[in-house]
């Protein structure tokens, strides 16, 4: 009968899944910075503890037991579990920098985050920032394996794609920001018209912009076309409003975009339409609310909560 005495600590598994992997105990004591001896007198402690041999030595040379394969799988997933462990505890500690990592879209970046950067710097905050420009989806996995303090994005809580849903209890969702998003095409293709419906667009290229969840109750802006006939000319794709922009400005087509890209646009080289349908979209702080952040970072939060619908 197997006892509660037979069982091995993390240590010994430690050391048991490093020989095998070594296969070697020289090997092993160099990747653990022990010592052979010590290292040896281990391994044969936890073999007269577990009541079996883990290895038979012949030679210089191991030779792991069938005993040894098979434990061998279910040491390697204690090790990842440890590892698991260590990362997350280490992500939990306290900040000591007072860098904060925010996560932002590209078209975020280029246009309201140097407002918002601008009015702090205001009240004499000399605060430094590590920025990472990625589209929504990506900042969101970031954000989930904690490896960012803060996310300014489009609001996933309002896409019906079920992988962008935020749980309330783990994520901390302000909302800063709110508008319509407009039609940007290549100077002079339309006439000088303050808005226009999506089918006037119809039968001119269009520039498509996938990844994108800005959208009130559709997942993307495919979901939208595919029910209008502006789907059906699609000139290029590309997965930001800052992208598309680019392309319009080149000429290719007319694109669907945030009015703070549009408004960033060169204005020798595009216009800006509203669209007569209503197309919203919100730009929201989200921070992981089980992960340690900085004073600093908690202080710019709230700071850039102070700011929501004021810039």
């Amino acid at each position: 009968m197997y006892s509660t005495s037979n069982m091995l600590n993390s240590k010994q598994i430690e050391i048991f899944y490093h020989i095998y992997k070594e296969g070697s105990i020289t090997k092993a004591a160099n990747v653990l910075n022990v010592s052979q001896p010590a290292l040896s007198k281990s391994i044969s402690y936890t073999e007269k503890k577990l009541g079996f041999k883990l290895f038979n030595r012949d030679s210089k040379k191991l030779i792991a037991t069938d005993e040894a394969n098979e434990l061998y799988e279910y040491a390697s997933m204690v090790i990842f579990q440890l590892e698991n462990f260590n990362k997350t505890a280490e992500k939990l500690i306290p900040l000591d920098s007072e860098d904060i990592n925010i996560g932002t879209t590209p078209s975020i970046m280029l246009t309201l985050m140097p407002k918002i950067l601008k009015e702090y710097e205001k009240l004499g905050n000399k605060t430094g920032f590590n920025f990472i420009n990625l589209n929504s989806n990506e900042l969101l996995n970031r954000l989930d394996n904690k490896s960012i303090d803060i996310v300014i994005c489009f609001d996933p809580a309002i896409s019906n794609r079920g992988s962008n849903h935020l749980d309330e209890n783990q994520y901390s969702r302000h909302i800063i920001h709110k508008g319509s998003h407009v039609m940007i095409s290549p100077k002079g293709i339309y006439k000088n018209k303050p808005a226009y419906k999506l089918d006037h667009f119809s039968h001119e290229p269009f520039i498509e912009i996938t990844n994108l969840i800005s959208f009130y109750g559709v997942s993307s802006l495919t979901e939208h076309f595919n029910k209008k006939p502006i789907g059906n000319n699609i000139a290029g794709k590309v997965s930001s409003y800052s992208g598309a922009a680019s392309l319009v400005s080149l000429g290719m087509g007319s694109a669907l975009v945030d009015s703070y890209t549009a408004k960033n646009c060169d204005e020798t080289k595009v216009d800006i339409f509203e669209i007569e349908e209503n197309l919203p979209y919100q730009i929201v702080l989200l921070n992981n609310q089980s992960k340690a952040i900085s004073e600093e970072s908690k202080k710019f939060i709230e700071f850039v909560k102070s700011l929501a619908n004021k810039i």
